[in-house]
């Protein structure tokens, strides 16, 4: 590293945001040390402090291994646990935020993207498809009483995609026919050929009288972006605004970051997936063998989901409100293609009360009866969806997960295959993809539900990130993403009693990380 590439660094607005939060956080201890060592009264209040602490926690309705992680975090140090709790437990909102999202919600249910009784349309829809359908019914419900804006679509189609360099073409393809607007909504995006061929189009395209809006997480781009990118990106007429943005005081937002991969043109056409806008998600940059990536493509009313919820995110982070009706087009009609398509956002509390993703993914496996195929980058999943996914296996399902051979985080690939063995003695089939990487994020079950989207099995995308994804039921595209899988199967390894075996420093590093994964 030259000394030139050293000082950028140290000197940069993420470093430095770095240091004064962790001399916060030292500044906090050492005030809570000195109280506790030289003063009873302090020591009495802070054991107090404590045990209150553990009470609230205990009763807490959330998941037990997240719970489980604080109280071994309070009951190790006591003078400090109970402070780490109170500071990074959950999401904390201003008064002025939690009014904000009131209304941006009001604002979005007064527009409604579907006519009022579509639910009771799509009800009869759903019953005079087949037995099965009533199941499928239930489960688009439950995603809609866990999010709150999302919706049921049908008049839509879509397309698969296997990989980022055809997802990519496509992108190129719909953005440089855009006549109205573009809404771009990223975790990452990263100089390099893709984001400055896309840069260049979203340039000519606000020349041209596009509206262009981009949302781009401050932390997850830390160190693919420079500083304070939004002003430069503002001064090419592009609308740009952070998600997570990086500041020198303890906050939870950073630990909530903004997950989400969301591309909308003209309201027509929208895409999502585990792709991000960097090269390495189109094999242009190598670094972790062949990166292996999936999405889809939406074309009509379930583009209207897609759109709401980076409305929703703009709106939250811009401080003003969209008036939505103006993005909306008239689809085309008849252009469906049989499918169901369900579009949702998932969540930290409190902006999502209930766990979308996690409880989307459940209801599939848990009523599966032919297979569930699963891929994700990362394996670090709790008691219930474990649970889940060996009862489906027991039960006759044909149960099957890729994740990575060449990892892209060596502590995360440790707890993913620590995960291996007690799936594979229930009969869970896991595969490595063994030419690199693959962040796709896709299940598929039964030849009629899919779940696409940016959601990763761990618990940093199942609890502490907003993320999105899109639930189809009937399409084509359904067999398509199984077809993908199945060819990706081709290219893996399977996992077995000799192959799947931790090292013992292995053991040993997953046995403390296992402790404090639901915190990571």
């Amino acid at each position: 590293m030259t000394v030139r590439k050293l000082c950028r660094i140290i000197f940069s607005r993420y470093f430095i945001s770095a240091v004064l939060i962790l001399a916060e956080i030292a500044l906090i201890f050492y005030l809570l040390f000195a109280a506790y060592e030289y003063s009873f009264l302090a020591l009495t209040i802070i054991t107090a402090i404590n045990a209150v602490a553990l009470i609230t926690l205990v009763n807490r309705n959330a998941n037990p291994e997240y719970k489980v992680s604080w109280l071994v975090i309070i009951m190790l140090i006591p003078p400090f646990g109970a402070a780490l709790y109170a500071m990074f437990y959950s999401r904390r909102m201003s008064r002025a935020e939690v009014r904000r999202m009131q209304k941006i919600k009001e604002n979005l249910d007064t527009h409604p993207t579907v006519s009022d009784n579509i639910v009771h349309e799509i009800d009869e829809s759903f019953r005079s498809l087949s037995e099965r359908s009533s199941l499928a019914r239930g489960k688009a419900h439950a995603i809609m009483n866990d999010d709150l804006l999302a919706r049921l679509y049908t008049n839509t189609a879509s397309k698969y995609f296997e990989s980022g360099e055809e997802m990519y073409a496509a992108m190129l393809s719909d953005i440089s026919q855009a006549k109205r607007y573009i809404f771009l909504e990223y975790f990452i995006i990263e100089i390099g050929e893709m984001w400055n061929n896309i840069l260049a189009l979203l340039e000519k395209k606000v020349n041209e009288g596009v509206e262009v809006r981009l949302i781009y997480d401050d932390i997850g781009c830390m160190r693919s972006l420079p500083s304070r990118y939004d002003k430069r990106l503002s001064q090419k007429g592009i609308k740009c605004v952070r998600s997570a943005p990086v500041s020198p005081r303890i906050s939870t937002t950073h630990n909530n970051r903004n997950h989400r991969k969301i591309l909308v043109v003209d309201g027509l056409v929208a895409y999502t997936g585990g792709i991000n806008i960097a090269d390495e998600y189109i094999n242009r940059k190598k670094r972790f063998g062949h990166w292996k990536d999936g999405g889809v493509r939406i074309f009509g009313d379930a583009v209207a989901g897609l759109l709401k919820l980076f409305v929703a995110s703009w709106d939250l982070l811009a401080g003003k409100l969209t008036d939505i009706s103006t993005y909306m087009p008239d689809a085309p009609e008849n252009i469906g293609d049989g499918g169901f398509y369900l579009p949702f956002g998932s969540g930290p509390s409190p902006t999502y009360a209930r766990p979308v993703g996690k409880n989307a993914i459940m209801n599939v496996i848990n009523q599966a009866q032919e297979y569930v195929y699963i891929t994700t980058p990362y394996l670090v999943i709790d008691y219930d969806l474990t649970e889940a996914l060996r009862n489906a296996a027991q039960r006759g399902v044909d149960v099957r997960i890729i994740t990575p051979a060449i990892p892209d985080k060596r502590l995360v690939k440790v707890m993913t295959k620590s995960a291996y063995p007690h799936l594979i003695e229930a009969g869970v089939l896991i595969y490595e993809y063994t030419p690199g990487f693959i962040h796709e994020k896709c299940i598929v079950s039964d030849d009629v539900y899919a779940i696409i989207g940016t959601i990763n099995l761990d618990y940093r995308s199942l609890a502490h990130h907003y993320e999105n994804a899109v639930w189809i039921y009937g399409a084509p595209t359904v067999l398509d993403a199984k077809h993908g899988f199945l060819r990706t199967v081709d290219a893996s390894e399977l996992m077995n009693d000799k192959n799947e075996r931790l090292s013992l420093f292995e053991w040993m590093l997953r046995n403390l990380m296992r402790i404090f994964a639901p915190l990571l």
